[in-house]
C-alpha cells in the first residue's frame, strides 16, 4: 500500500525540473495527479510515465500567470477526482541580473509566475479543501526566500513573497483542517539553473538537489500525522554549503 493511495494532488510547472519529480515520485506511491505547465508535449510525457505507475493522471497545459488556468485546473480536478488532498505550488522562473539591469517587464515576469499564480491557485482550490476539511498546500520558495541574493533582486522578491503567504495561510486556514509548508530548497541540478552563466554540463555535476531529492522531502510533507505538520522545510544537498 502506498503512502499517497487514494490521494489527489495538483501540481504546477509539472513538466520538468522539481515539479516532474515531484510527481514521479508521488506517482510511485500511489497518489492521482493534475499536472500543469505550459509545454503540452512534455507535460503528456511525465502524465504517461505517471500513468504507467498505476494511478489516474490527468493534466492541463497553460501558462500559471493566467488565472483562467488555475480556474480550470483546479476544474478539471474535482469534475476528475471529486477532491483535492496536496497542492504544490512549484511554477516558478528566475532571472539573474543586476537591479539596473532587470527591466520592469523581467520584474513582472518573475512575480507573475512565482507569485500570482500560487496565489490563484491557492484562492481556487482552499473552497474544496475547507469543504473537506482536509488538506495540504505546499509554496515552493528556496533559500533565497530566506536570505536575499545579489542579483537576483526579482527573484528574491517573488521568494520572500511565497514565504509571506504560507505564513499568512498557516494561520487562516489551520483550523479549518487545511496546513501549509513553506518549502526552501538550495539551487537543482535541473534545467531551471541553466543560463546566465551556468551550462548544462556544469549543473549536472553541480552536486545540487535532484528532482528525485525534493520529490521524497515533499513525500514526508504529505505524510505527517494528522497531529503535526511541517510549517517551514528547507533543504540542501551534502555537496553545496550555503
Amino acid at each position: 500500500m502506498g503512502k499517497l493511495d487514494g490521494k489527489v494532488a495538483i501540481i504546477t510547472g509539472a513538466s520538468s525540473g522539481f515539479g516532474r519529480g515531484t510527481a514521479l515520485v508521488f506517482a510511485a506511491v500511489g497518489c492521482n495527479l493534475v499536472l500543469t505547465a505550459r509545454r503540452k508535449d512534455r507535460l503528456q510525457e511525465v502524465t504517461d510515465m505517471c500513468k504507467k505507475m498505476g494511478v489516474k493522471a490527468v493534466y492541463y497545459a497553460g501558462d500559471a500567470r493566467e488565472e483562467q488556468t488555475a480556474t480550470k485546473t483546479v476544474k478539471l480536478a474535482i469534475q476528475t477526482f471529486g477532491k483535492i488532498d496536496i497542492l504544490v505550488n512549484n511554477a516558478g522562473i528566475g532571472r539573474t541580473l543586476s537591479i539596473t539591469d532587470t527591466t520592469m517587464a523581467d520584474y513582472n515576469l518573475v512575480m507573475d509566475t512565482n507569485v500570482r499564480s500560487a496565489f490563484a491557485f491557492t484562492k481556487q482550490t482552499v473552497p474544496t479543501m475547507v469543504k473537506q476539511h482536509d488538506g495540504q498546500i505546499i509554496m515552493v520558495s528556496s533559500v533565497t526566500g530566506v536570505v536575499g541574493h545579489a542579483d537576483e533582486t526579482a527573484y528574491t522578491c517573488g521568494k520572500f513573497a511565497l514565504r509571506g503567504l504560507g505564513q499568512a495561510l498557516d494561520k487562516e486556514l489551520l483550523d479549518k483542517g487545511i496546513r501549509t509548508c513553506v518549502f526552501c530548497p538550495h539551487a537543482g541540478a535541473t534545467e531551471f539553473e541553466v543560463g546566465f552563466g551556468r551550462t548544462k554540463e556544469g549543473v549536472a555535476k553541480s552536486g545540487f538537489l535532484t528532482p528525485e531529492d525534493v520529490g521524497q522531502a515533499l513525500l514526508s510533507v504529505c505524510t505527517q500525522t494528522k497531529n503535526s505538520r511541517i510549517v517551514e522545510l528547507r533543504l540542501a544537498s551534502n555537496n553545496v554549503k550555503y
